[in-house]
């Protein structure tokens, strides 16, 4: 009897080391019978990276619930979709960005099926300075400034640590320019993405008390742990 089980243990396991590395995980999705979703990271035949979304419920309505999270991470990352699932999508410039697309799942599990959805606009109030901070695309490269309105004192010290979240949440590299440019090593267009993450980028410290504490909120039930009740 232990013998025969093992064909179909070997099967599920197959089937989860097809997923590729995961990225992120959502323990508990408030907005579908409290399911985990997983992000996985993949390289396609061509070697471009993918990332596949992904739980192993067995409720009925799981898959529409999986694509919704897709297509939240295409409107708010400016990501794209890849196949016919509606549950795969990489970043138009073909690069990986892993960093930032385990923030952009994050952000897209928060957000309930029916809300509607818009890319985050290049700019926003900061409370704790009260002022307007905005983001500009630069045209001749993928090169994003950031600045301020306001009075002087303290803005550029405010503006550079703006700049310096911004860069640890996409993982990409300040600018030789100074300490208010970020700068891609790609191109392709990342300004939805660059919205999404400057709501962040002023408050980085939370989002990584954040991160650590959804680190230790356990694991992607295998598939026999997520069956209705």
């Amino acid at each position: 009897m232990a013998n025969a089980s093992c064909p179909r243990k070997e099967k599920a396991m197959a089937k989860i080391l097809d997923l590729g590395a995961r990225v992120e995980l959502t323990s508990i999705y408030p907005h579908f019978h409290d399911i985990s979703i997983g992000l996985y990271e993949r390289s396609n035949k061509s070697g471009t990276t993918e990332f596949q979304v992904h739980s192993y419920a067995a409720r009925d309505g799981v898959n529409d619930c999986l694509r919704h999270v897709a297509a939240a991470m295409v409107i708010l990352g400016g990501m794209v979709l890849v196949g016919d699932g509606g549950r795969t999508v990489r970043f138009g410039c073909g690069n990986q960005h892993v960093k930032a697309c385990r923030r952009v799942f994050i952000e897209a599990c928060k957000v309930a099926p029916g809300i509607s959805l818009e890319p985050k606009p290049l700019k926003i109030f900061d409370k704790k300075t009260e002022r307007y901070v905005d983001v500009e695309k630069l045209s001749d490269r993928e090169a994003y400034r950031i600045s301020a309105d306001g009075a002087e004192d303290g803005k550029a010290r405010r503006v550079a640590a703006i700049t310096g979240g911004l860069a640890k949440l996409a993982d990409i590299s300040l600018s030789e320019e100074g300490e208010d440019v970020v700068l891609f090593p790609c191109s392709g267009g990342h300004n939805s993405l660059v919205g999404l993450l400057l709501v962040r980028a002023l408050n980085v410290r939370a989002v990584m008390r954040e991160e650590d504490s959804a680190a230790g909120r356990g694991v992607l039930s295998a598939p026999s742990a997520q069956q209705p009740s």
